[in-house]
């Protein structure tokens, strides 16, 4: 006699239902989802496949598309920690193209630079940072050598320097202090100490920068340029602070976390990994341009400092048209310090401080 697929199953229940006691409770529930799964075949017939297949789906959606679900800009933002370009970039799921991205970027960036400098003052107000403030070159030159004993005072009358010097036979040290290479690959020690001097003030980095400093300040002002240091020196407190509040710029004009972490780290550099808490470099505008844009490198001021801090050991770090090598946009106000020396090579050689490495000091 032929039997049908369901009618073998029922009948092997049956016989095992038989053996004893505890075989009857284990048949009972599977006898019953075989039932269902039986009904359900002879309901559908052919496409249970396809339904199994379209229910799974629908299963699945929210998993792969919570990527690209943006985070309620009311929600606490993550952590900064996680090493989200350490990433491939496949993991941004193409919900913005890359020009509704950019016109977002525009729209947070507008306005936020006051906004942050605001919220700089805000928190050392509170006590827990140093104050930024902007302080003209006049105060600070003359703060300098009044505080100054002559036998210390590094800063010649005449500011001469040597701009003939191409320094090409100077032997380089992977291990000299001024040309420690800070990015987002290569973090600050965490037992690094920073020794600081004061500018004037509350500013703040590493003395031992300070005479170079105050002679390019002295040498613009004979040039009839008077600079401003508007950010030395900074906490990893408030470094947290500034890339956290960029994060959230991004995210509230309808970025998700990983799109505004992953820009926010071209604008901010990502806490451990900026060259101002080393105490090594300096944002410098004038007095007649405060902002940080890229318009100051247009000014007479962004100009002089491109073209001559090198004399007095600083280079302009995050240069245009090589953002592909620092991870960084382009800033004609950040000046970091490597010493007259490394400073005059990578000005002849048009270096950034990433190329100077690989060529002189990674063989």
């Amino acid at each position: 006699m032929y039997l049908t697929k369901q009618e073998k199953v029922k009948q092997r229940l049956k016989g095992f239902a038989h053996k004893n006691l505890i075989c009857r409770l284990i048949v009972a529930p599977v006898r019953g989802l075989f039932e269902v799964i039986f009904m359900i075949s002879n309901t559908f017939g052919n496409n249970i496949k396809k339904i199994g297949v379209a229910f799974i789906s629908i299963l699945l959606f929210p998993v792969f598309s919570s990527f690209s679900f943006g985070l309620d800009s009311e929600t606490e933002t993550p952590e900064w920690s996680i090493d989200f370009e350490a990433l491939d970039d496949s993991v941004f799921i193409a919900e913005k193209s890359e020009t509704a991205v950019d016109e977002l970027a525009q729209i947070a960036e507008e306005n936020t630079d006051e906004e942050e400098h605001k919220l700089e003052v805000a928190v050392s107000e509170s006590g827990e940072i140093s104050k930024e403030d902007l302080y003209q070159a006049d105060d600070i030159i003359s703060d300098y050598l009044e505080n100054t004993s002559s036998e210390d005072d590094e800063v010649s009358e005449d500011n001469s320097r040597d701009y003939t010097e191409t320094y090409e036979d100077y032997k380089f040290d992977p291990d000299d202090w001024r040309l420690m290479l800070i990015n987002k690959s290569h973090f600050i020690p965490d037992d690094y100490e920073v020794p600081l001097g004061t500018i004037y003030g509350v500013h703040q980095c590493d003395k031992r920068i300070i005479p170079d400093l105050i002679a390019m300040l002295k040498a613009a002002k004979d040039d009839g340029v008077n600079l401003s240091i508007r950010s030395p020196y900074r906490t990893s407190a408030l470094q947290v602070l500034l890339y956290n509040n960029k994060i959230t710029k991004f995210m509230d004009v309808g970025m998700s976390y990983l799109e505004a972490y992953k820009l926010a780290g071209q604008a901010v550099t990502i806490p451990g990994a900026s060259e101002h808490e080393a105490g090594l470099s300096l944002d410098i505008v004038s007095d007649t341009y405060t902002s940080l844009t890229e318009g100051f490198g247009e000014t007479e001021a962004g100009k002089w400092l491109a073209a001559n801090a090198h004399y007095y050991g600083f280079i302009l770090r995050y240069p245009a048209e090589k953002e592909y090598i620092t991870t960084i946009e382009y800033e004609p106000w950040h000046f970091r310090y490597v010493g007259v020396e490394a400073a005059t090579v990578m000005y002849n050689e048009n270096l950034t401080l990433e190329e100077f490495w690989e060529i002189y000091l990674e063989q």
